[in-house]
């Protein structure tokens, strides 16, 4: 945000992203990421692999899993929104029709998901962070996600059950996650985003003041920042863990700020 940029206190107009005592703003609120952070995601990555390549082999029969996973990779390393999409852009060579035919069928399969499933570290990991910090989903899923917290008796750690469906963008737009904190009613700089994506979680966080976690799971987990600007404060090999590590970076004020409950 721009320094000229003020909210209003007890102590007159202070800068966003400042305190009356001249400290960085606490991080109180926690944005978890659903795909790759609180849902395992291994499943339905299989079955989008198995969608493109039928497709693909209509015109390619020799096109295989091992073919559609390295053009995923060079997809995820372009910072392509939609993975699926750019491989069968890429082996459609160029033939608009042909993409436009393919993308409307694999729209149309894939909308059919799986069911969605906690991972299983994240049991632990949720109610941790709740004891420090607000938690807030920002993920591009519906509240599905808020069903199967609940079923492991978790959803009441989260501030809201706002999901995708309720705001009219989505990443990596950085509104979206300017519009999220919003919604829980914080600002973007007392924000923590934990994602399982460089381009579409890291950076919309970075570009909004917000602290950065980027979790190495599924298969974004090589991504790696084009530059230094976009790098992340924090960069972990899986869920486990994560609790303890964002705690150790921006918890330790509990004085600051509401922390969350799972008991309601």
């Amino acid at each position: 945000m721009s320094g000229e940029a003020t909210r209003n206190s007890d102590a007159g107009d202070i800068p966003v992203g400042s305190s009356p005592a001249g400290r960085p703003p606490a991080r109180t609120t926690v944005l978890l990421d659903a795909g790759g952070v609180l849902l395992d995601e291994s499943e339905h990555e299989k079955r989008i692999c198995t969608l493109v390549v039928d497709l693909v082999r209509t015109v390619s029969s020799n096109y295989s899993n091992e073919d559609y996973w390295r053009d995923t990779d060079e997809a995820i390393s372009r910072f392509c929104p939609s993975t699926p999409r750019c491989v069968l852009w890429k082996r459609c060579d160029g033939d608009r029709d042909r993409y436009e035919m393919w993308a409307d069928q694999y729209r149309h399969a894939a909308s059919r998901r799986l069911p969605v499933r906690l991972y299983d570290a994240m049991r632990h990991e949720i109610p941790h962070l709740a004891e420090q910090f607000r938690l807030v989903m920002a993920g591009q899923y519906g509240p599905e996600v808020y069903d199967e917290l609940a079923r492991h008796g978790l959803d009441g750690c989260f501030a809201n059950r706002l999901s995708q469906k309720d705001f009219g963008l989505t990443k990596p737009d950085p509104r979206y996650v300017a519009r999220v904190a919003a919604a829980a009613g914080v600002d973007p700089e007392e924000c923590v985003m934990v994602g399982d994506r460089i381009d579409k979680d890291v950076i919309p966080a970075k570009q909004n003041g917000m602290g950065t976690v980027f979790l190495r799971t599924g298969i974004y987990r090589n991504q790696k920042p084009r530059t230094p600007e976009e790098a992340p404060d924090l960069v972990l090999d899986g869920c486990a863990g994560l609790a303890d590590a964002v705690i150790g970076r921006w918890g330790g004020r509990p004085e600051d700020h509401e922390r969350g409950s799972c008991d309601d």
